[in-house]
């Protein structure tokens, strides 16, 4: 079989998301279309966990049916940890931190009480449990939250990203569903994509105003997978402390990048954990947390130290357009 030396790109983010897989058949035809060319099945700046989706599977038997090697298919995405068997990976370095040009290094503003904030934007099992925990927790005073999850008489709850904690914890899905969407951050709810915590500076000062921590719900949440979104980012350029519900050893590869995860302030054992057990722990750590008398002007050079190193990351990828 002759290979093309120029490959053919297909963007693939129209075929899966973080947790699963759809219109698979389409995919299917216009991989068809190109049986003797080398292929490139970009994620571009996503970096969803391709055997966790089952992106993976469908295009292992999509080859297997079209009688394509594997080694003329190669994904393209920005999951640094991709652990497919099966395909060639490429780490996507057009857009390597391609969420950091969401952001602007400011001068860190001291907060006024140690408050904590939980912004959740579309749903997922780990955010809607994070949000009954979080509406549901003795100490939920002390923090704020969001959740931009259609109310129920606008789902097709068998077809979202939340069908196992649906399933799972009906109980709390029906304590919760008649309450979301959901925002006591005194802004009107519009579309995920069109969500103002993405960009605003404004915005945010004024939401960390009372807020020394966050409890950030990253996109992917499976074993073996690295994908650091603005989520993660946004306290880091902004200054506060944060505990991730994410994959495991999160944490541990942000602190192999040179960031400081404050794991001598606040217990991180949490994330050897994922899923639900990994929130549970998150939350007994924030509890002691709450619970300590803490002083932010200590941390404040290492909080800075952080900031500069989202800056050395920016200037290092070029993604930064002043």
């Amino acid at each position: 079989m002759v290979i093309e030396p120029i490959p053919i790109v297909i963007d693939i983010r129209p075929y899966c998301g973080a947790s699963r897989s759809w219109n698979t058949e389409i995919l299917a035809c216009k991989i068809s279309q190109h049986l003797n060319q080398y292929i490139v099945l970009d994620l571009r700046q996503e970096g969803w966990d391709i055997v966790e989706n089952g992106i993976e599977q469908v295009v292992k038997n999509i080859a297997d049916e079209l009688n394509i090697p594997y080694k003329n298919i190669k994904f393209r995405s920005s999951d640094k940890l991709c652990k497919s068997q099966v395909f060639e990976h490429e780490l996507n370095t057009d857009y390597v931190d391609f969420f950091t040009r969401f952001f602007r290094v400011e001068d860190i503003k001291v907060p006024i009480a140690n408050n904590y904030g939980l912004f959740c934007g579309r749903g997922t099992n780990e955010r809607l449990y994070s949000f009954w925990k979080h509406k549901n927790w003795q100490y939920t005073n002390y923090g704020k939250s969001s959740l931009h999850v259609k109310s129920i008489e606008n789902i097709d709850e068998c077809d979202t990203d939340y069908v196992q904690f649906l399933c799972e914890h009906n109980e709390k899905w029906q304590d919760i569903k008649n309450i979301v969407p959901y925002t006591d951050l005194d802004h009107t709810i519009g579309p995920v994509h069109n969500m103002p915590e993405c960009t605003q500076a404004k915005f945010w000062n004024k939401i960390y105003n009372d807020i020394t921590i966050e409890i950030v719900c990253e996109t992917s949440t499976s074993e073996g997978n690295c994908f650091i979104t603005e989520k993660t980012l946004r306290p880091i350029v902004y200054g506060r402390l944060f505990m991730i519900v994410g994959s495991p050893k999160f944490e541990a590869h942000l602190k192999e990048l040179g960031f400081d995860i404050f794991d001598d302030i606040l217990d991180k054992t949490y994330d050897n954990e994922r899923g639900y057990i990994r929130i549970d722990n998150v939350f007994n750590s924030l509890k002691e947390f709450l619970s300590t008398d803490f002083n932010f002007q200590n941390i404040l050079p290492r909080l800075k130290a952080n900031q500069e190193r989202f800056k050395a990351n920016q200037e290092r990828f070029k993604v930064f357009q002043e």
